[in-house]
């Protein structure tokens, strides 16, 4: 009776989860146009290597087994910089990509051992965009405070824009259990997003940012979920 009981009351399910490596491709043409005038290499055309986790559980609830919950991370950091040898000023420009949100799946067993998936990504996170300038006698204290104390124009410059967005990205998945405990997954997907304004330093809200500088675009990703 015991048996049976804790059966019914605790159903097997299933719970994994794991590291994860993707490729983005976002058009930046805006942000380089921006690179290119203040004299700094640009960032790529090509897409960007990004690196998160996450994972899902599959309850075998009655109508429901169909349906995969799951939790998923990722983003990229990547960094341009250049110094100017009649000034010897540096100039460096960091450009972030981090989202996190829930994924649902319609799960579609096509063996014992191969699935396909379809569903979608649901997600908010922050585009952040660091811009710094430095001349070489930056790092001394005095130099630091003295520039803030005196009032006067600084050719050290730092500054951090940032905005929030949320995205829904429908994708399509390819999984593989390699063994019983270890499911390998594919998926390709296309984000959407909406953006809030656009704020630099202090929350400070910016304004003319160019259109172009948005996270949407075509993203594949593979995940090793153990579990």
């Amino acid at each position: 009776i015991s048996g049976k009981a804790y059966s019914q009351l605790f159903p097997k399910f299933s719970l994994a989860g794991g590291p994860t490596i993707g490729w983005q491709w976002q058009n930046i043409d805006d942000l380089n146009a921006q690179m290119t005038a203040i004299g700094v290499p640009g960032f790529p055309t090509d897409g960007f290597l990004t690196l998160g986790g996450g994972g899902f559980v599959e309850l075998p609830i009655k109508g429901l087994d169909w349906l995969r919950l799951g939790g998923y991370g990722t983003g990229f950091t990547y960094e341009r910089s250049y110094t100017d040898q009649t000034d010897n000023l540096t100039k460096t420009v960091y450009y972030s990509f981090g989202a996190g949100g829930i994924t649902l799946d319609y799960v579609l067993p096509v063996t014992k051992a191969f699935d396909m998936t379809f569903g979608t990504f649901l997600s908010t996170g922050n585009l952040t965009i660091q811009v710094y300038q430095n001349t070489p006698n930056y790092g001394n204290w005095n130099v630091i405070f003295g520039e803030i104390a005196a009032g006067a124009p600084s050719e050290n410059i730092s500054r951090t824009l940032t905005s929030r967005f949320y995205s829904v990205q429908p994708q399509i998945g390819f999984g593989l259990f390699i063994s019983k405990l270890i499911y390998a997954k594919l998926n390709a997907a296309y984000l959407f997003s909406a953006q809030n304004q656009w704020k630099a330093d202090n929350d400070t809200p910016v304004s003319n940012v160019p259109e172009g500088i948005k996270p949407n675009g075509f993203n594949i990703n593979f995940g090793l979920n153990f579990g």
